[in-house]
């Protein structure tokens, strides 16, 4: 029974159509086998597009919530990255622990247990890219890259990776025939056109910021660790009492706000 089916446009940028299509097939086999295998479900990547984006392009594609995984090359160094968004995290995160997949359900914030947990299936899916393209020409490049971190989203990304050129896939994967759907994305760099030398800025004087850096870093910051915020008429305030309970019915231990002095919020954890 065939698992996969797919509807290719020729990648963008006037690079080779059949590269293009050699390389969305191969993926798409091998998420399908890597879902089998892992899951015991069947993962169908539809209306997969190949194109060429610099990093800057690929982060305002990138949906949000979503898994970020940035992918090594083997030289320790990261270079890659795979993206699942909440939906797909989801299902293929209640097949491994379940054994199966509801329709529908809530899309959660991917989150770090997430990702360890799908850390060998994207691992085995890349294992099979590689086994794919085994002695095309052109592909060499795609070789070699296993799940190394979790980017934090798509600022993160822009931090950990070179600014490009990558090659991208993007596909829109539905899992267990249609219970879930959402999507899943794929970058490589693209070393298969030069790419223009940068041109290395002047040299300057750094030692007054690297002075005035050494001040900064001493100076005292306050920051309050907020909970939840609730606003009471000044009745009800006046009349509080020490050992009185007050209900925090939103609050949440997992998302405690870090607020500086001027009441903006600048972290949650």
């Amino acid at each position: 029974m065939a698992l996969v089916r797919a509807r290719r446009r020729s990648e963008a940028g006037g690079a080779a159509g059949g590269l293009a299509d050699l390389a969305a097939r191969a993926w798409t086999l091998a998420v399908a086998r890597a879902a089998r295998d892992d899951l015991g479900l069947p993962v169908d990547l539809r209306d997969i597009v190949v194109e060429r984006r610099v990093l800057a392009e690929v982060a305002e594609l990138l949906p949000d919530p979503a898994l970020i995984a940035v992918l090594d090359e083997g030289q320790g160094r990261s270079t890659g990255f795979a993206v699942l968004d909440a939906a797909l995290t989801a299902g293929m995160v209640e097949a491994l622990t379940t054994g199966r997949v509801s329709a529908g359900g809530e899309a959660r914030r991917p989150t770090r247990t997430d990702a360890a947990m799908l850390a060998p299936v994207l691992d085995r899916a890349l294992a099979g890219f590689e086994t794919a393209l085994d002695g095309v020409a052109g592909q060499e490049t795609m070789r070699g890259y296993r799940f190394a971190a979790l980017a934090d989203g798509a600022r993160s990304l822009l931090l950990m990776l070179d600014e490009g050129p990558y090659r991208l896939m993007r596909a829109r994967g539905v899992l267990g025939g249609g219970l879930r759907d959402g999507v899943l994305m794929l970058g490589l760099p693209d070393r298969t056109s030069p790419v223009t030398p940068r041109i290395a800025p002047p040299v300057r004087d750094d030692s007054f910021a690297a002075d005035m850096a050494a001040q900064v870093v001493q100076a005292a910051v306050r920051l309050d660790a907020v909970l939840l915020r609730l606003s009471l008429p000044l009745g009800t305030v006046l009349q509080l009492e020490v050992g009185q309970e007050i209900a925090l019915v939103q609050a949440d231990i997992a998302r405690i706000g870090l607020e500086g002095l001027d009441g903006r919020r600048v972290a949650t954890g």
